[in-house]
């Protein structure tokens, strides 16, 4: 059975049986779902390793790409020292303190009061269209080994903070709180502001995002790799963030090792490529590197309602055939390809099914509609995705 959760404002969760009775289980969290597929060979989830993660050069660049004053700091103490990054990291530790306080706290609550009742453990989370979202998908599954997420901004580079520019910052520390605007506010990346956002001679890629809710969130820095894909699905480093640059590849991400504040050791990939059919065709090894993943759990948010989409189908079949549960918004993938797949699914929602935004009016689901009024859903007590 598998298992599906989605939300609009709501969340929905789908469960399924097969030929082979393998049973699948959806689960819906408004704008938030979660599928379950339990194979006979589903893999298990050990216990995660607890090694010491040190790193100081790493998490030195890290808190002060993050606002974390260290006192302790031999490495860019002058840039600590500096009134750009005094403002910067006042204001943004206020900042940060109002929505851990408030946004976290809620989101952590829910997760804690229903998602982990519900959502059955699985050593990878798998988070399509994410941008640089580490954020959600560790509040929501923090006991995940390995989140492999994708989108099409570029992974970027480490900020160089060199002497010489320490009373020069103000513009770097300015456009990573203007792209931190969407997610902080609404809960979602807007994929037209990133295109700028993230594409800018200071911030230069989501590696700035995903390292400041990283280290922000209490994790320690392992290492932080360049990697692509090879034709065979295989994982190939590269010496340096700027060589990601300069190769023609379709596929070109960063593997991230760190340690939460549990001790337990955790890798996060982002790849950025191409993920529409025209892409992936084209780019085989990634396929092939998601189908060697095995059995993985699926979040969707903000998804753009692109897996609506025939010309989005290969992303989607991977998500449905490998997929234990999904987690996802209306955004994700329509009620109609759950219903129709060779997999039979249950539904659990949450919060409440409204039609989709203007910009996408033309994603409203009836049957979607029919199905949450007739089953039910809890309450969520949170906005979440495009409808927030």
């Amino acid at each position: 059975m598998k298992t599906f959760f989605s939300s609009l404002i709501f969340i929905m969760l789908f469960s399924s049986c097969n030929t082979s009775s393998e049973k699948k289980e959806v689960v819906t969290v408004k704008d938030t779902v979660v599928v379950k597929n339990e194979h006979k060979d589903s893999v298990k989830v050990e216990e995660p390793i607890l090694v010491a993660c040190t790193n100081d050069s790493l998490n030195a660049i890290a808190n002060i790409m993050s606002g974390i004053t260290d006192t302790n700091l031999v490495a860019f103490k002058y840039i600590q020292s500096s009134n750009d990054y005094k403002v910067f990291s006042t204001n943004f530790n206020k900042r940060w303190l109002g929505f851990d306080s408030s946004r976290l706290h809620t989101l952590r609550d829910f997760r804690e009061q229903e998602l982990s009742k519900v959502v059955t453990k699985q050593a990878t989370l798998f988070y399509p269209f994410s941008g640089p979202d580490i954020l959600y998908a560790q509040t929501f599954f923090p006991d995940v080994t390995q989140y492999v997420m994708i989108g099409l901004e570029p992974v970027g580079s480490f900020p160089q903070f060199k002497k010489e520019d320490k009373d020069s910052l103000q513009q770097y520390f300015n456009k990573v709180n203007t792209s931190l605007n969407a997610i902080l506010k609404y809960s979602f990346f807007r994929t037209e502001s990133m295109s700028k956002d993230l594409r800018n001679t200071e911030v230069d890629g989501t590696l700035h995002l995903l390292t400041l809710f990283l280290k922000r969130t209490g994790n320690q820095l392992c290492s932080a790799k360049p990697v692509t894909v090879d034709t065979l699905g295989n994982l190939v480093y590269l010496k340096e963030f700027n060589d990601l640059k300069k190769i023609s590849k379709p596929t070109k991400g960063v593997e991230i090792k760190f340690t939460d504040a549990t001790h337990q050791t955790k890798t996060v990939y982002y790849f950025s490529l191409n993920a529409a059919n025209g892409g992936l065709k084209s780019n085989k090894g990634f396929v092939t590197y998601l189908k060697n993943l095995g059995t993985i759990n699926t979040y969707l948010k903000g998804a753009s309602y692109l897996m609506h989409k025939d010309y989005f189908s290969i992303i989607r079949e991977v998500v449905l055939n490998q997929s234990e549960q999904i987690i996802q918004d209306d955004s994700g993938i329509a009620l109609h390809y759950y219903t129709s797949s060779n997999h039979k699914w249950d539904y659990t929602f949450f919060g409440q099914y409204i039609k989709p935004i203007p910009m996408f009016a033309q994603h409203y689901q009836a049957d979607l509609d029919t199905l949450y009024k007739v089953q039910g859903a809890k309450t969520i007590g949170f906005g979440i995705g495009y409808n927030f």
